[in-house]
């Protein structure tokens, strides 16, 4: 419910984009070039703790701005939220 207002109020503040959930991380495949072969490997093989669970793309005038939605995305979910622009 907390996630759905935010997105309410992202697009009230014309700066939605796009958000969405992934799937759990077992039911990922990682894609390993080496040379001239491409290996793939089923399961969260990569190295680290923490997964991606999700996205959100949003429009904000300045860094100030994306940092403040992504507190409240923090404080929805209680996970670390990274936040880069986008190219």
């Amino acid at each position: 419910a907390d996630l759905a207002e935010i997105h309410a109020d992202l697009r009230t503040a014309g700066s939605w984009v796009f958000a969405g959930g992934l799937a759990g991380p077992t039911t990922a495949t990682v894609v390993r070039a080496e040379g001239d072969e491409v290996l793939l490997t089923d399961g969260p093989f990569l190295e680290g703790k923490e997964h991606l669970g999700g996205l959100a793309v949003v429009e904000a005038e300045d860094l100030d701005e994306a940092l403040g939605w992504a507190r409240r995305f923090a404080e929805a979910t209680t996970l670390p939220i990274e936040v880069q622009p986008f190219r």
